[in-house]
């Protein structure tokens, strides 16, 4: 085979070494892949490797099987003997044949995340929790995360707690691991400990295993962890070849273990080791390239180089700052018409949309829905289905509608209260029995005929109370409802509950945040609009089906995304605080800054033919204030233009929602159009018709309010206006009764002075 001429020189470098560790630095989009499959064939055809003897460790299984396969078409006589797995089905292998030294049968079970979901709660009944108590999930991450290090029971010793439950979820690790001895089962992470601790307690095995392998090949090497090193470094002698490849500008993994310095070390691990660079770029425009070298430089903890590509230098990137989430959801998919016009019919498949955290998708979700345009959400559910939008959504679909039993069963134990299935198996009896919804039946429930204890009642009583409370002042109006709402979903501590159930690539309380911007943004395009009307809302885009399949936008994040590519990508909600993460920066400090900005490099190196990147300067309820452009901009040296504000935000002219001069595309829904049938709304609490009050204005015809204005309500009285919120709503900050947020052209509000002027 003549190497040279399918390979550029880098990779032919890299294909052809002599050296026995040898560290490939595999840029974006620059074949490593095909680097890899090469060596393999290279080491068999050329250098008369016994392919039995060659191991190869790719990161996936969707990754080997592609590597597996495409080694075969270059030898395709050794296709029988080659080994290309990933480490986890590399050691079920190695355990099926070597199980007995550790007193397993050879038929053992290998146990997914749901086994040891329902394992652990087995235990937390046999210890007297519930299934569903909060200690179940934190027992289970705590077994995972020191699994994950390496740790068994044995190996932990607690002199002071690390956290409050921290002994307890000890014994529950404990038992885990007697019941799945018990059973003679092993979980993903026993895989490669179990694999450990027999090659180091073995010597014999340890030295045939060792002795089996002649080449040993590893792909994605900037995402091994320390557990997966020490097994490497077992499975080889002083003979063995190793040969790994990576890029550490990619490792975004570090939250699951990744090691980075690993990678960063090899050569001091290997003084020997030869380092090749493969910075050539197959996919992307040099613009692209460019703006992504920048960025990274940025980043200390590297091996230094700079993709370049013998391409043209393609379309600019485009970047746009737009007035608020909703605005930059327009844009994102105005452009995503424009492209698939591009063909007929339109094309989809090419597009991909990639965000840092998945609660930012609600308004494009929204979007996408009201054009029609196919699209499909991977690694994560649709933002109206995510548990705790649905948990929300169900509080206040049981506050428009108590006869709503799915809804109250739904919301009547979250957040935690004590109820069990047993207490609501016995509300659904007895509300039956009076011929009741469970909720009209709890609003008049008496202690003395019911069989829920005392300690339900008062639980349920506090928590209806308080809906009760919620639906007057939704009647009476005086408030924005989304106001009234988020007031009520703190209140009941919804947002606590929330917060406990984060993780790195899913922020649950900054996605019930996104509900009530979504809300927000309904209020401000329908100010006549009921919360009845919202909730319709919200229901017909939930209904929204994928269309013609295979071809759709792809929604992820750039976690999932790495690895992929697409002619269009869009980096979607680039703003501080959420790309880069608070959070990870918070917890992390330079090094979470630097992970944050190898996330952006990845964003940026998927795309192939013209790169988008966004952001917004709206007001969030995530960040409680207006958002600025993420730093990643300038890492990259992309500059907003000058004129971009007087402009209007580049498609944008005089503010949010104004069709562009000279024509061009204009926002999805204008008014209740797009989403509602033709009707009038209906007081959903009204028990009886009631005398018609004197009629009011609709509006107070006050257009132009600025920060500092004191705004005079017929009920609350006096307050300064603190912030505008997409110019039809306000903050004030009223003296008898703190802060409000109001439509600001609501009839009862009227304009006193600003503080430096007059009314």
């Amino acid at each position: 085979m003549d190497y040279a001429s399918l390979l550029n020189q880098q990779q032919l470098a890299a294909v052809e070494t002599r050296s026995q560790h040898v560290r490939i630095i595999a840029g974006a989009g620059s074949g490593k892949t095909r680097v890899l499959t090469y060596r393999i064939s290279y080491l068999i055809s050329e250098r008369q490797a016994d392919p039995s003897r060659i191991l190869a460790i790719a990161f996936t299984n969707k990754v080997a099987a592609e590597m597996k396969d495409r080694a075969c078409k270059l030898v395709p006589d050794s296709a029988f003997f080659l080994h290309v797995s990933t480490f986890h089905s590399f050691c079920a292998r190695f355990l099926r044949a070597e199980c007995r030294s550790i007193n397993y049968p050879v038929g053992f079970t290998i146990f997914d995340e749901d086994d040891q979901q329902a394992l652990v709660k087995n235990i937390a009944v046999d210890f007297g929790y519930k299934k569903g108590d909060k200690i179940v999930k934190t027992a289970l991450e705590y077994i995972r995360q020191k699994k994950c290090r390496g740790d068994y029971p044995e190996d932990i010793v607690i002199d002071r707690e690390a956290f409050d439950e921290e002994k307890e979820c000890l014994r529950f690790f404990v038992a885990y691991e007697k019941k799945k001895t018990a059973m003679f089962c092993l979980d993903f992470d026993d895989l490669l400990l179990k694999t450990i601790r027999i090659l180091s307690e073995n010597t014999d095995i340890r030295e045939k295993w060792s002795h089996r392998f002649d080449h040993i090949l590893v792909d994605e090497f900037q995402d091994t962890n320390d557990v997966q090193y020490k097994l490497m470094k077992l499975l080889i002698t002083p003979q063995t070849n190793i040969y790994v490849v990576g890029d550490p500008d990619q490792t975004i993994y570090t939250w699951r273990g990744a090691n980075q310095n690993i990678i960063l070390n090899f050569a001091k691990e290997f003084p020997d080791a030869e380092t090749i660079i493969l910075d050539r770029n197959y996919r992307s425009t040099k613009t692209i390239l460019d703006a992504a070298n920048l960025l990274i430089s940025k980043n200390k903890k590297r091996v230094p180089k700079n993709l370049y590509t013998l391409d043209g230098a393609g379309d600019p990137i485009e970047i746009k700052r737009l007035p608020n989430a909703e605005g930059e959801a327009q844009y994102v998919i105005s452009q995503i018409e424009r492209l698939a016009r591009k063909s007929t019919p339109p094309e989809y498949r090419n597009i991909a949309v990639l965000y840092r955290s998945s609660y930012v998708t609600r308004p494009f979700e929204a979007e996408f829905a009201a054009h029609g345009i196919p699209y499909r959400v991977f690694g994560g559910l649709r933002f109206y289905q995510r548990m705790e939008v649905k948990d929300v959504l169900a509080y206040f679909r049981l506050l428009l509608n108590p006869l709503d039993d799915v809804s109250f069963e739904r919301i009547a134990n979250v957040p935690k209260r004590g109820i069990g299935d047993t207490s609501l198996e016995t509300i659904r009896n007895e509300a039956k029995a009076a011929n009741l919804s469970e909720y009209n039946y709890l609003l008049s429930i008496s202690p003395n005929n019911s069989d829920l204890s005392p300690r339900v009642i008062t639980a349920l009583t506090v928590l209806l109370t308080k809906m009760e409370a919620v639906k007057q002042k939704l009647k009476d109006n005086f408030e924005v409802y989304s106001s009234i709402l988020k007031d009520f979903i703190t209140d009941i501590g919804y947002y606590e509950y929330a917060a406990e159930d984060e993780s790195v690539d899913e922020d649950r309380a900054a996605n019930v945040n996104a509900l009530f911007d979504d809300i927000t943004h309904f209020i401000a395009n329908n100010p006549e609009s009921t919360f009845d009307d919202y909730l319709q809302n919200v229901t017909l885009l939930t209904s929204q089906d994928d269309m013609n399949e295979g071809n759709y936008v792809s929604l992820m994040t750039i976690h999932i995304a790495k690895g992929l590519e697409f002619d269009y990508v869009f980096v979607i909600s680039m703003n501080e605080g959420s790309f880069p993460s608070m959070r990870v920066e918070n917890e992390s400090g330079h090094d979470g800054k630097e992970e944050e900005r190898r996330l952006a490099y990845v964003a940026m190196t998927r795309a192939k033919k013209k790169l988008f990147m966004t952001c917004n300067t709206g007001y969030s309820f995530v960040s409680d204030s207006h958002a600025i452009p993420s730093e990643f901009f300038e890492d990259a040296g992309l500059k907003f233009p000058p004129t971009e504000y007087q402009e209007g935000y580049g498609d944008y002219h005089s503010g949010y929602g104004h069709t562009p001069k000279g024509g061009g595309w204009k926002p999805a829904s204008q008014g209740t159009s797009s989403f509602f049938s033709d009707g009038d709304a209906i007081d959903p609490f009204a028990k009886e018709p009631e005398p018609e009050p004197e009629a009011k204005p609709a509006s107070n015809g006050i257009t132009d309010w600025k920060v500092g204005d004191i705004a005079v309500h017929e009920k609350f009285g006096e307050g300064e206006v603190l912030s505008i919120i997409d110019n039809s709503i306000i903050v004030v900050n009223f003296i008898s009764c703190g802060k409000k947020t109001l439509l600001a052209n609501h009839p009862m509000l009227s304009r006193k002075a600003s503080k430096g002027g007059q009314a």
